[in-house]
C-alpha cells in the first residue's frame, strides 16, 4: 500500500499577535468581559508595549484600577512574541486563583502552578505562561530552572515583594514546633553573649522579663558557628518534610553570613539584606515587569528587589481614590472601648477588623475568630455574601477586596507592622525610624484600600493603638503617604479637632451619617479635601531622604549578593560607597550598615578595623548594641574605666599613629565648614553637627529626622548620664525673628526629651541660629538659649586645632596631650554646654 501525500491539506502559517489591544479585541465574547480597557489600562499597556523590550519596567496603578488584566494582557503577548517561558507571579494563592479566574473571563489560556503540580502542559510547551506565587519562583530547588527557566516575569502586586522576598531567605524556628532545634540553637549562640558580658541579657528575653522582648546575636555568631548551626538542623528528625527544608537550603551555604535573632518563642537565621542578585532571573536577558500599586517613594520596591523604579509607568486614573472618613481612637473619650465602638457600629454595618498578631485577635475573640489558612477564601467569600457581621484579618495587608456595600467600615487595631524577629528589633530595639515608616506608609495605604476600591466608593475607617495613632499624627509620617490619603487623613483630623471628644455611641452615629451619604458632610468633604496638604518643608525633607535611601536599599542588595558570590572587598565597597551619604540621610541606617561591615573584617580577623566599625555602629545605634567594645589593643592597654569619653576616643585614634589623628582633624574641620556653610541645606547642617559629636566619642542622633519628634540632634554622654540638644534654624535670615511657633516647639522637644531621655542630665534647648530678635508674643522658658551659628562654629574649630597641634610631637608627648586635652572639664558635654548657653533667648524679646 502507497500513501498519497498529494491530496493533503497544508498547514497554514499563523502570526499570533503581540500587541496587546490586538490581543484584547480577539478574546471571545464570553460573559462579563468587559467591552474596552479602562483608560489607565489602556495608557499602562501602551507605555509598555513601546518599551517592552527593556529589563525593567515598573507599572502603577491604584489598588482597584485593574492591574491583573494589564499583567494578563502582557503575559500574553510575551507568549506570542515567542522568546521563551513566561511566569505570572502573584503574592497568594488566593491571588494565582484571583488571576486564573480572570483569564477564564477573557478567554486566554494559561497554566496554574499553586500546590507543587502544574494544572496541563500549555506551560511546558510554551503555548501559555504560568501563574504561580513568588514563593515557587523564589525558592532555592524552584522548578522554574532549566529550560522552564523564564526569560520574561510578571511581578503582581510588587509593592509587597520585600516582605515575601525576605521571607524565602529566613529561616525561622518556633519553639513550639521544633523545642530541641530551638534549644541547641540557643546553647550554641550563649556563649557569644557570655564573651560581651550580655548573658543576663538573653536570659532576660528568653524568660520574658525586662523591656527587650527580642535581640540579635552578636554579628559574627553564624561565622563562628555555621558548622555547628548546620549539624543541628541535620540532627531534627525528618527536617527535609517541615516548614524547615526551603528556607535552610536556601541559607545552607551562606549561614555564616546571615543574622540571628532569638526571643522567647522563636529563632531566625536570615541575611541582614537580600541578596537578590543571587537569582539568574534579575540578569540582563530577562525582561521583568512589577506591577505594583501607588508608590509615593521607591526605597522599600529596592529593597526587595534590588533595582530602581526608572521611568515608571504612572497612567493617569482615579481608581482607589475614593471618599475616606480616618477616625483616630486617641481623640475619642477617654473611657472609651473600643469594643464597645466596634459593637455599635455593628448594629448598622459590616466590619473588617484588621489586627497585627493572633495574640491582638485574642482581644477581639467576643466579634470571632481569624479563618484559618486552609478556610480563608471561603470564609472571607461568606463575608462579601452577608449582610452583617465581622471578619478578622491578621497580619494581611493585600489581597483582600470588599468593594463597595460588600464593607464599608474597617477597624485597624494596631500597626500593621512586620511578623518577623528583624522587624521587631530594627524598631523597637534599635529605633530604625525612617526604615519603619517607609514600611508603614505601604501598609496603612494598602489596608485603606481593602474596602475602598474606586473613585465612586466610599468609607469609613476607626484606627486604634498607641503606635499608630502617633505615626498618623506625624506630618513627616503622613507626607510618605500617597497624596489625596494625605489630605484625608488631616481632613479626618479637623474633623476630631472640631468635635468634642466623642463616645461610643458618638462615634457610630458619626460613621452612620458619613455613609448615608449625608449633605453636610459630602459639602464639607467637597470643599475642604482638595485644598489640604503637609507642609512643603516635610514633603521635601522627605523627599530628599527617599531619594538618597533608595540608592542605599540598592547598595544593600549589591553588598549582600557580593559576600553570597565571596567577592568579599567587593561587598565593602558597595556600602562603604554609600556609607557617608546614607548617615546623612539617616544615621541610624548608616550605623546598621557599620554593623556588617565590621563582621566582615572581623571574620577575616581584623579586629582593630571591626571595632572602628563596630565604634560607630554603637554611637549612631545603640551603646547596648551586642559587638565587641573594645579592641584587642584597648583591652591589653592600661585605660582604666576613669577615662572621659573623649579621652578613650582620642587615644584610641593616636594608636593608629599620626596620619590617624590628622585624618579624624581633617574630619572635624570639613563638619565645621560644612556647618557655617549656610548655602547648603539645614540637612546638611543637621548631619553635620551631628557626626561632629559622633566622631568625638558621643552617640549622636538627629531624633527629629530619624523619629519625626524631638530636636534636630542631641550628643549624649552614655557612661556620664549627660546630654545636650540642638534646634538648628542656621537658614533664617540675619538679623533674624524668633517666632512664637518656633519657641512652641522647642518647648516640645524640651517635653519629649524629659519624656524619652528621663535618665539623662539635661540643662536646656541649644537654639542654633543668626543673631536676632525674639517676637514679643513668644514666651521662652528659661532654659532655651540662642547660639549663633558662628560662635559655634568657632567652638568646634578650636577643638579641632587643639588635637591638631599635637600631631607634631613625640609618640609619648603626643600620648600625653590628648589624655589631657581629653580629660578637660570645657570639651566634655557639661563644658560644652556650658561655653555655648551664654544668652537666654528670653533677654533677646523686646
Amino acid at each position: 500500500m502507497e500513501f498519497n501525500f498529494d491530496n493533503l491539506s497544508r498547514p497554514t502559517g499563523t502570526t499570533a499577535p503581540i500587541d496587546p489591544f490586538e490581543i484584547f479585541s480577539k478574546t471571545p465574547n464570553l460573559e462579563n468581559v468587559p467591552n474596552d480597557l479602562w483608560k489607565g489600562q489602556a495608557e499602562a499597556l501602551s507605555r509598555w508595549h513601546k518599551n517592552r523590550n527593556a529589563s525593567d519596567n515598573v507599572i502603577l496603578l491604584n489598588t482597584g484600577a485593574g492591574k491583573s488584566i494589564v499583567g494578563i494582557l502582557i503575559a500574553q503577548s510575551l507568549v506570542n512574541e515567542n522568546i521563551g517561558p513566561i511566569v505570572f507571579a502573584c503574592s497568594t494563592i488566593d491571588l494565582v486563583e484571583q488571576t486564573a479566574r480572570e483569564c477564564d473571563r477573557l478567554g486566554i489560556t494559561y497554566t496554574k502552578r499553586a500546590r507543587g503540580e502544574f494544572s496541563n502542559d500549555l506551560f511546558e510547551t510554551g503555548n501559555s505562561f504560568c501563574i504561580t506565587t513568588y514563593q515557587s519562583l523564589f525558592v532555592v530547588n524552584t522548578t522554574f530552572n532549566g529550560v522552564k527557566e523564564p526569560a520574561a516575569i510578571i511581578f503582581d502586586d510588587a509593592h509587597v515583594g520585600e516582605r515575601i522576598i525576605r521571607d524565602a531567605f529566613t529561616l525561622a524556628i518556633n519553639k513550639e514546633d521544633y523545642p530541641e532545634l530551638f534549644q541547641n540553637i540557643i546553647e550554641i549562640v550563649r556563649p557569644e553573649f557570655n564573651a560581651l558580658g550580655k548573658g543576663p541579657h538573653l536570659n532576660a528575653v528568653l524568660d520574658q522579663v525586662g523591656t527587650h522582648s527580642v535581640t540579635m546575636c552578636p554579628p559574627s555568631t553564624s561565622f563562628r558557628h555555621h558548622g555547628e548551626i548546620i549539624e543541628a538542623i541535620n540532627r531534627t528528625e525528618n527536617w527535609r518534610s517541615t516548614s524547615l527544608m526551603f528556607p535552610a537550603i536556601r541559607l545552607w551555604e551562606n549561614i555564616g553570613t546571615c543574622a540571628i535573632f532569638v526571643s522567647a518563642s522563636s529563632i531566625e537565621i536570615t541575611p541582614p539584606f537580600i541578596p537578590i542578585g543571587v537569582y539568574r532571573f534579575f540578569g540582563n536577558n530577562v525582561r521583568r515587569i512589577y506591577l505594583s500599586a501607588t508608590m509615593e517613594f521607591e526605597t522599600d520596591f529596592v529593597r526587595g528587589f534590588g533595582q530602581r523604579a526608572k521611568d515608571p509607568i504612572v497612567p493617569e486614573n482615579d481608581a482607589g481614590n475614593g471618599e475616606r472618613l480616618i477616625l483616630l481612637g486617641s481623640e475619642f473619650d477617654k473611657d472609651v472601648d473600643k469594643r464597645d465602638v466596634a459593637r455599635e457600629i455593628l448594629k448598622n454595618h459590616k466590619l473588617l477588623i484588621s489586627v497585627p498578631s493572633y495574640p491582638k485577635a485574642n482581644a477581639w475573640r467576643d466579634f470571632g475568630s481569624p479563618p484559618s489558612r486552609a478556610d480563608f477564601t471561603n470564609e472571607l467569600q461568606a463575608f462579601r455574601a452577608a449582610s452583617s457581621g465581622s471578619f478578622i484579618l491578621v497580619s494581611r495587608i493585600d489581597g483582600i477586596d470588599l468593594p463597595q456595600d460588600t464593607c464599608r467600615v474597617m477597624f485597624i487595631d494596631g500597626s500593621p507592622t512586620g511578623a518577623s524577629l528583624m522587624d521587631r528589633y530594627q524598631f523597637q530595639q534599635l529605633s530604625l525610624a525612617n526604615l519603619y515608616s517607609t514600611k508603614m506608609a505601604s501598609r496603612v495605604t494598602q489596608l485603606l484600600g481593602r474596602i475602598n476600591r474606586g473613585r465612586s466608593d466610599y468609607s469609613a475607617f476607626v484606627v486604634t493603638g498607641d503606635d499608630i495613632n502617633k505615626w498618623l499624627k506625624t506630618e513627616r509620617n503622613v507626607a510618605l503617604l500617597p497624596p489625596l490619603i494625605r489630605k484625608q487623613v488631616i481632613l479626618s483630623q479637623t474633623v476630631q479637632k472640631g468635635m468634642k471628644k466623642l463616645r461610643s455611641s458618638e462615634v457610630a452615629v458619626l460613621v452612620s451619617q458619613v455613609l448615608a451619604r449625608d449633605a453636610g458632610w459630602l459639602k464639607f468633604y467637597r470643599e475642604t479635601v482638595d485644598g489640604l496638604e503637609v507642609s512643603s518643608d516635610a514633603l521635601q525633607r522627605v523627599k530628599e531622604r527617599e531619594t538618597q535611601l533608595a540608592s542605599s536599599a540598592e547598595a544593600e542588595c549589591k553588598f549582600m549578593t557580593r559576600l553570597w558570590q565571596g567577592d568579599v572587598a567587593g561587598a565593602r565597597k558597595e556600602l562603604l560607597d554609600v556609607l557617608d551619604d546614607t548617615a546623612m540621610a539617616d544615621a541610624k541606617l548608616a550605623g546598621w550598615y557599620s554593623v556588617w561591615l565590621a563582621s566582615t573584617y572581623e571574620a577575616e580577623g581584623d579586629h582593630e578595623t571591626a571595632i572602628a566599625h563596630y565604634k560607630k555602629a554603637r554611637a549612631r545605634l545603640s551603646y547596648w548594641l551586642n559587638v565587641p567594645h573594645k579592641s584587642e589593643f584597648e583591652q591589653e592597654s592600661d585605660n582604666d574605666d576613669s577615662q572621659t569619653i573623649l579621652q578613650r576616643q582620642l587615644l584610641a585614634v593616636n594608636h593608629n599613629g599620626p596620619q590617624a589623628l590628622g585624618d579624624l582633624v581633617a574630619k572635624l574641620k570639613i563638619q565645621s565648614r560644612e556647618l557655617g556653610d549656610f548655602t547648603v541645606s539645614s540637612n546638611r547642617h543637621e548631619e553635620a553637627l551631628r557626626l561632629y559629636g559622633e566622631l568625638l566619642g558621643f552617640s549622636a542622633s538627629r531624633p527629629d529626622n530619624e523619629e519625626g519628634l524631638g530636636p534636630d540632634v542631641i550628643w549624649k554622654d552614655d557612661e556620664m548620664k549627660e546630654l545636650i540638644a540642638f534646634e538648628l534654624k542656621t537658614q533664617k535670615d540675619n538679623p533674624a525673628e524668633y517666632t512664637k511657633s518656633e519657641i512652641g516647639q522647642c518647648h516640645n522637644h524640651i517635653q519629649w526629651i524629659k519624656e524619652n531621655e528621663a535618665d539623662f542630665t539635661f540643662n536646656g534647648l541649644l537654639l542654633v541660629g543668626p543673631p536676632g530678635l525674639c517676637r514679643p508674643e513668644a514666651s521662652p522658658s528659661d532654659n532655651i538659649f540662642l547660639v549663633e551659628t558662628e560662635f559655634l562654629v568657632d567652638r568646634l574649630r578650636e577643638l579641632a586645632v587643639k588635637i591638631e597641634d599635637t600631631r607634631g610631637r613625640t609618640a609619648f608627648e603626643r600620648w600625653g596631650l590628648l589624655e589631657e586635652l581629653g580629660r578637660l572639664a570645657e570639651w566634655q558635654l557639661a563644658g560644652f554646654f556650658k561655653a555655648l548657653a551664654q544668652t537666654p533667648l528670653r533677654s533677646l524679646r523686646p
